[in-house]
């Protein structure tokens, strides 16, 4: 409904500027007939000089329309235009409001799941059988215990594809999964273990983006490592494969009951798009990502587009996340078109 108000008012200003144009466009041809009149006058001399005060007195009401005309306008015009900023803010209220809620939700409820993933990685880190598959390389009751262990967590969560750990020498120890290919992978030159390995770790963890993982068949995947650390020594990484791609699409999916038509995406700190409910291509830069505002809401010509940062308050201020949540609507020249119809 503000949407048709704005587009009554914007049709309307269009008429009255129109209907007034029209106005002083014949107020000037009212002067112009005056003035011949007058000259005409002049001419007759003694016997034209009553038509000439007449002729002068026409004149001086067609100033007097064109003036009125002009004050018309300009004061109808500007209680139009304020008339449209109102509408223009009830369409920003009414139709981002609830987009824009949306999209907290969303935010708040993705910082939520990722930081109890890194509780998962320090448990798992410190887990007494991870480590001691580590002390006791080449043990198999170890590394079955180990084993055990990072299974069991497999099995309980449905959130994580993989779970290992690395040895300080950048060789795989344990995995989860039998057939990994990512078992004959040497870590050592690998950023997040030397992060880890060069700790300590100001929140005891570290992820970094969310990337297509060739090991996993290019699911897009967040990978968490925390320190195995052993009387203050660092003797290895604890690795756990966070799903994104599928656990995203489920929380989107629980919390987007009501706005099917909408299209949710999860964008990157560079404006990325890594995941979404619509047709944008995995990293393709988001066209309504606003990277230097926190929350946002655009109402454009058709389209309206709600943003929310996910909240640095759960320990994942370094992912810097965003929600963008497009809505397609009428524009306005479809709603000025079927009015006019």
């Amino acid at each position: 409904m503000p949407r048709r108000i704005r587009s009554l008012l914007s049709l309307l200003s269009a008429d009255i500027a129109a209907h007034a144009d029209r106005s002083e466009d014949i107020a000037g041809q009212t002067r112009l007939l005056a003035l011949n009149a007058a000259i005409e006058a002049a001419r007759s001399g003694e016997a034209g000089r009553g038509f000439g005060i007449v002729a002068q007195e026409v004149k001086t009401l067609a100033a007097q329309a064109s003036s009125s005309s002009r004050a018309f306008r300009e004061d109808l015009l500007a209680r139009l235009h304020q008339g449209s900023e109102i509408a223009a803010d009830l369409v920003r209220e009414l139709e981002g409001g609830r987009l824009g809620e949306l999209a907290q939700s969303i935010a708040d409820a993705l910082s939520r799941t990722l930081f109890d993933r890194t509780i998962d990685v320090r448990v798992l880190a410190s887990d007494h059988a991870v480590r001691e598959s580590l002390l006791l390389p080449g043990d198999s009751r170890a590394e079955a215990r180990a084993l055990e262990r990072m299974r069991t967590l497999l099995g309980f969560s449905p959130y994580f594809l993989n779970a290992f750990v690395v040895a300080s020498d950048g060789t795989v120890g344990v995995c989860a999964h039998d057939n990994a290919a990512v078992r004959t992978v040497r870590f050592d030159s690998f950023t997040q273990f030397k992060m880890v390995m060069n700790g300590p770790l100001p929140a005891g963890w570290a992820t970094d983006e969310v990337w297509a993982n060739p090991w996993s068949n290019d699911r897009k995947v967040l990978i968490f490592v925390a320190p195995v650390v052993v009387e203050g020594v660092t003797i290895g990484v604890c690795y756990l494969e966070y799903d994104f791609e599928g656990q995203v699409a489920r929380l989107i999916d629980v919390l987007n009951r009501s706005s099917r038509r909408a299209t949710i995406s999860i964008v990157d700190q560079h404006g990325r798009v890594v995941a979404t409910t619509g047709t944008r291509r995995y990293r393709e830069q988001h066209p309504h990502a606003v990277l230097d505002a926190t929350n946002r809401i655009q109402s454009l010509d058709g389209l309206v587009v709600a943003q929310a940062l996910v909240p640095s308050d759960h320990g994942v201020a370094g992912i810097r996340f965003r929600c963008v949540i497009e809505d397609h609507v009428a524009s306005d020249s479809d709603i000025e078109a079927a009015m006019a119809a």
